[in-house]
């Protein structure tokens, strides 16, 4: 239980806090490839114990205003997928009684080994919606070594600013097919935890 509330306290919103940390602990340097577009590693952090964060970003973007990015979020827990889900639906249904636009959706793989939830956030500023985020993670308890799990969650974000959240919302119905269907064909990376 203690391990549950710990993931719902670090793995709130994805909106990201930028420091100059990037050591790369889970074997995973890239670039990484999806929606046509490679990522680089741009920033990393280890929150605590068993939270690892590395974030990616196609060349020319950065942290404060990009439109797309990879992270990859690894729980080093023995948690099924199922339960981490249960953490972020809960945290979603929380967030949409503030969030005008906040919406998700669960989908499970045919073997109910891995779940992708797909979630549109926003964010306001003098009232006014200013930041809209389109999210899909996939979760999959995997083993990272000496008999070890661990949650990872594979996460691809999109985001749109201001004038461009209207167009960014009206292609939402084609771009989330895209982007699921993107997900669900994509290899997750191989993870190897380095405590260098």
């Amino acid at each position: 239980m203690k391990q549950l509330l710990l993931i719902l306290s670090i793995f709130l919103f994805s909106f990201t806090f930028v420091s100059d940390n990037t050591i790369e602990r889970l074997s995973v340097k890239g670039p990484l490839k999806f929606n046509k577009s490679k990522f680089e590693l741009v920033w990393t952090d280890k929150p605590n114990d068993i939270y690892y964060i590395q974030e990616y970003l196609p060349k020319g973007e950065n942290l404060e205003s990009f439109n797309q990015m990879l992270t990859i979020h690894l729980f080093a827990t023995d948690l099924e997928a199922e339960q981490a889900v249960a953490q972020k639906v809960k945290e979603l249904a929380k967030r949409k009684q503030t969030d005008e636009l906040c919406n998700y959706q669960v989908n499970e793989s045919p073997d109910g080994k891995e779940f992708i939830v797909d979630f549109i956030l926003s964010d306001k500023k003098n009232d006014k919606i200013a930041i809209v985020e389109f999210n899909v993670y996939r979760y999959k308890q995997i083993e990272t070594g000496a008999d070890k799990k661990a949650i990872l969650v594979y996460a691809y974000s999109s985001r749109s600013y201001g004038d461009n959240i209207i167009p960014f919302l009206k292609n939402l119905k084609t771009d989330r097919t895209h982007y699921l269907k993107e997900m669900i064909a994509a290899d997750l990376p191989s993870i190897k935890i380095n405590e260098n």
